[in-house]
C-alpha cells in the first residue's frame, strides 16, 4: 500500500480504556511535489478519519494498475491492512502497554527505523491536528493568500531543516493547505473537504467477506 504512516507500536500516549468519541475528522487531501506526475497513483485524493487516540482510517484511491485498493483501519489495539481488489488483508495487534493512533503527514512507515527516529520534529504534524501543531509551536496566524479561491491565514513554524506552512480559512479554521520547504524540495499537501462529523463506530470495523491474515510479528 502507498505510504504505510499509521504508525502504531511505537511512543503510545494514551491509555486504551477511553469513552468512545463523540465527533470525528474527516478530510480529504491529495499531494503535489515536482516529483510526482499529477495523473499519477501518488498524486490521486485520499480519505482520512480520525477520532480520539483509537481510532484511525484511510481510503486510498484504487490503483488499477497495480491491483490495489488500499484501506486502513485502526482501532487500538487492531489494525487492518486491507486490499479491497483482492478481499485480503493483514491484521496486526498492537502490544501496547499504552495504546495511540498516529497519523504523521510527512513520515512514512520507512522512515521509522527506531525509537530515535521518533524524534524527527515532523513525526508531530499529524493528519486532524494540524492547527494544533502550529499553535502549540506558538506560531501567530498572519494574512495568506488567497487558495483555492478563499482567502486564507498563514502560520509558519521550523522542523529541523524543513519550513513548515499552514495556510487555513473559515470560522472555525479548517486548512487549505499545507507545506513543506527546505528550499530546495517543496511538498504540498491540498486539502478538499475538512470536516467534524458525529463519530461513526462502523467506520472502524472491517467490512465483511475479507481473508484475513494474522501478522507473525
Amino acid at each position: 500500500m502507498r505510504r504505510i504512516w499509521l504508525l502504531v507500536f511505537l511512543l503510545g500516549g494514551a491509555a486504551f480504556a477511553e469513552e468512545p468519541p463523540h465527533t470525528m475528522t474527516s478530510l480529504v487531501e491529495r499531494r503535489q511535489r515536482p516529483d510526482i506526475p499529477e495523473e499519477s497513483f501518488a498524486a490521486q485524493p485520499r480519505v482520512i478519519y480520525r477520532a480520539g487516540n483509537r481510532y484511525c482510517r484511510s481510503e486510498e484511491w484504487p490503483d488499477r494498475e497495480h491491483g490495489i485498493h488500499g484501506l486502513m483501519i485502526i482501532n487500538e489495539p487492531d489494525t487492518w491492512l486491507i486490499n479491497l481488489f483482492t478481499k485480503t488483508g493483514r491484521h496486526i495487534l498492537d502490544p501496547g502497554p499504552t495504546f495511540n493512533c498516529r497519523m504523521p503527514i510527512f513520515i512514512g512507515a520507512g522512515d521509522i527505523k527506531s525509537v530515535e527516529d521518533l524524534k524527527n520534529p515532523l513525526y508531530e504534524l499529524e493528519y486532524g491536528r494540524e492547527l494544533a501543531y502550529f499553535k502549540g509551536k506558538g506560531s501567530v496566524a498572519k494574512d495568506g493568500p488567497v487558495l483555492q479561491g478563499r482567502q486564507t491565514n498563514a502560520y509558519a513554524v521550523t522542523a529541523g531543516q524543513w519550513q513548515l506552512l499552514l495556510f487555513t480559512s473559515g470560522r472555525p479554521e479548517r486548512p487549505v493547505a499545507l507545506i513543506r520547504d527546505d528550499g530546495k524540495t517543496r511538498d504540498t499537501i491540498w486539502y478538499g473537504t475538512y470536516e467534524e462529523l458525529p463519530f461513526d463506530p462502523k467506520l472502524f470495523v472491517i467490512p465483511e467477506g475479507l481473508k484475513i491474515e494474522e501478522d507473525k510479528q
